[in-house]
């Protein structure tokens, strides 16, 4: 019960903290008009700050140290987890997220070149990789369970590099990235405790008031009262790797029920990211197609086509989240009943027939107004 109560004030604490840093980040970003200025692409119409990102670290930080210090030096727990590769890797990803975290700034403040994100978004997941958290297991997906180091490295690389990036790009209007990431931050909660691990735990219930917080300011804050902001990317590079962490993290969980409950626990969770991850190629692919950089922005994400369906940014919010539920629900349900590889194959048709509905009801419009 004591473990439950203190991750409760984790939760309790990030939200104060949280809003207490986006209060401040607000007032310093309207009196140095520090704004996300419209353009062509974006839907909001007028200037908004964009720094919000800056409060996830400090955030997080404190409610760790806070946590950590509390818990251990009055003895209220005994640690659980005292071993150094887990303090190793906490450090790790710590370094790597505050790696990310100045490039987002600096990207926010002064729109850096892409390839010097990319550049360091790779160092950044490099770092975390070495510190010998990589997935060494697939959970049977395709017929394949235990993987080599050599394998699991450089795929674990390429997939925190893909979160990343899939958050980054699916922060086109208002609480869509923020709100898949509460979901997925919130099945990472949900596990880590079933487990009882405690260093976990603090980390995601941390980052879900941190982000929930975030959430409410950016839904119902107005730029005439001054009270709303975007996280920019300082907050998607930032969330994208610590979230990468907390999935990995599940491989070296104990496993109470073997390796089969950790793999369906993985799927669950990465089911909850299903759009943004499935994004990412198919952005990269269709650009390429039409004769253009894979990296140069535009107005064809997911929420871009819901909207020139004719419907406004919240109602095509709640048609992405509401769709993420449902898959998430449908992937713990098929967990009962399919191997992972079934899941997999499932999941992205779901998807691909979602886009199919959506380019079916496309209207020739321009995007709708807020």
């Amino acid at each position: 019960m004591l473990f439950y109560s203190i991750i409760a004030i984790d939760f309790i604490l990030s939200l104060i903290v949280g809003a207490l840093m986006i209060r401040m980040i607000l007032y310093v970003s309207y009196k140095g008009r520090l704004f996300d200025i419209p353009d062509g692409r974006k839907v909001h119409k007028i200037p908004v700050p964009r720094l919000a990102g800056v409060s996830f670290m400090p955030t997080l930080m404190i409610v760790i140290a806070f946590s950590f210090g509390i818990v251990y030096r009055s003895h209220l727990m005994s640690a659980p987890e005292p071993d150094g590769v887990l303090l190793i890797r906490l450090s790790f990803m710590l370094g790597s997220a505050m790696l990310l975290y100045v490039v987002g700034i600096l990207d926010d403040l002064t729109d850096l070149n892409y390839k010097i994100k990319f550049g360091v978004q790779f160092v950044a997941s490099a770092l975390l990789v070495s510190s010998g958290l990589w997935l060494n297991n697939f959970y049977g997906l395709f017929g394949i369970w235990r993987i080599p180091f050599y394998i699991g490295m450089p795929f674990t690389l390429l997939l925190l590099m893909l979160i990343t990036n899939a958050i980054n790009l699916i922060d086109g209007i208002d609480g869509l990235a923020s709100g898949l990431v509460i979901i997925t931050l919130a099945l990472l909660t949900f596990v880590y405790l079933r487990e009882k691990r405690f260093v976990y735990s603090t980390v995601s219930a941390s980052m879900l008031g941190m982000v929930l917080s975030f959430w409410f300011f950016n839904m119902f804050g107005t730029p005439e009262k001054k009270n709303k902001l975007y996280m920019g990317d300082t907050g998607a590079l930032t969330l994208g790797l610590v979230i990468c962490f907390l999935i990995v993290s599940i491989c070296y969980c104990s496993g109470r029920n073997g390796a089969q409950t950790l793999g369906k626990y993985i799927a669950i969770v990465l089911s909850s990211l299903l759009i943004p991850i499935l994004e990412v190629p198919r952005l990269f692919f269709t650009r390429i197609i039409n004769g253009k950089s894979p990296f140069k922005a535009d107005a064809n994400h997911i929420h871009h086509l819901l909207m020139r369906c004719g419907l406004s940014s919240r109602k095509t919010l709640l048609i992405l989240l509401s769709s993420d539920v449902l898959i998430v629900l449908l992937t713990a349900a098929m967990t009962r009943l399919l191997s992972l590889t079934w899941i997999f194959v499932i999941d992205i048709m779901v998807y691909a027939v979602m886009l199919f509905i959506i380019s079916r009801n496309i209207k020739l419009e321009t995007l709708p107004k807020e």
